[in-house]
């Protein structure tokens, strides 16, 4: 047989080469793609909080101008709360009304696509969808993957805020955002930044250099109380302060 005939082999140096390339492009290829997939996500997470910011106009139409948002019991951070279940009782509340009401029935619409936490996912066993009806030990909360704006309290056994929070009078007030309960729920999902709705409908991506401040950058992972809420709005001063004031459009 002719030697020049026969099929030749890659020696080990040459297939290391190949390797050592192929690693090269991937390494060059993978962060392009990260950054292409949270472009993508947070496009659809726009899309998301336009949709609520939608139903939140339905349901001041149909309801005497009333709106969803505030936090359930006196914690300023516990603001994104359909259901609440334990042992003793289940009690639709907060966004949950938006569901109850059929105003938007595609239910990966209330989830942002970048999280990753089970907590605030669609349909995990942390966070049940359809939402628990029955008391029981093993009954979970369910979350939405967004926050409202503080500001108005909420009962866990469902009971509405008193006054009731009128759309009308929130003018370019910011009223549903990305989770703002601290900043590495921020940094969890998009990193730089959030995407805002507001109480006209519209909704539009604000950096986080906007409107951090130096106390709700303090609060770590799963650092819930009360103690936080000025960190998230301080009403009771003028001009009001806090990550939500710093949202609003003057």
């Amino acid at each position: 047989m002719n030697r020049h005939s026969q099929s030749r082999a890659f020696t080990l140096v040459e297939l290391l080469v190949v390797i050592g390339i192929i690693a090269l492009l991937i390494g060059i290829l993978m962060p392009t793609l990260a950054r292409a997939r949270e472009a993508a996500n947070r496009a659809a997470c726009l899309s998301n909080i336009r949709s609520l910011g939608q139903a939140f106009l339905l349901y001041a139409n149909q309801y005497k101008g009333a709106t969803l948002i505030g936090h359930i019991s006196d914690e300023y951070q516990w603001n994104y709360t359909v259901n609440f279940a334990d042992s003793s009782q289940t009690a639709v509340t907060h966004m949950g009304l938006l569901i109850d009401a059929k105003l938007l029935q595609t239910p990966k619409s209330y989830f942002c696509p970048s999280e990753n936490d089970p907590q605030w996912l669609y349909a995990t066993s942390e966070n049940p969808w359809p939402i628990a009806t029955i008391p029981s030990a093993t009954a979970h909360h369910t979350r939405l993957g967004y926050g409202t704006r503080p500001g108005f309290s909420w009962g866990k056994d469902g009971s509405l805020p008193n006054p009731m929070p009128r759309l009308t009078r929130l003018k370019n007030r910011a009223i549903i955002a990305d989770l703002l309960i601290g900043p590495t729920y921020v940094k969890a999902r998009h990193k730089t930044g959030i995407n805002v709705g507001y109480n006209d409908g519209s909704a539009h991506w604000v950096a986080l250099t906007n409107f951090t401040n130096s106390d709700w950058a303090k609060i770590e992972y799963d650092d819930f109380g009360p103690e936080h809420d000025d960190s998230l709005l301080n009403e009771k001063v003028t001009p009001a302060t806090g990550v939500w004031a710093a949202l609003d459009r003057n």
